[in-house]
């Protein structure tokens, strides 16, 4: 199942294919982790 990252600094938005398994690791926006979001989350951040 895919995955959902937000950056809760500019709000720029990824779905991720294959997520990495390493220890303390994910994909970073601004310099900081991104969150995880929900399918539906995503959807009403797009639908404004």
């Amino acid at each position: 199942m895919d995955k959902i990252v937000i950056c809760e600094k500019c709000g720029a938005m990824v779905q991720v294919l294959i997520d990495c398994t390493c220890e303390n690791c994910g994909i970073k926006c601004c310099g900081e982790k991104m969150k995880e979001i929900s399918a539906e989350e995503a959807k009403k951040i797009l639908a404004k």
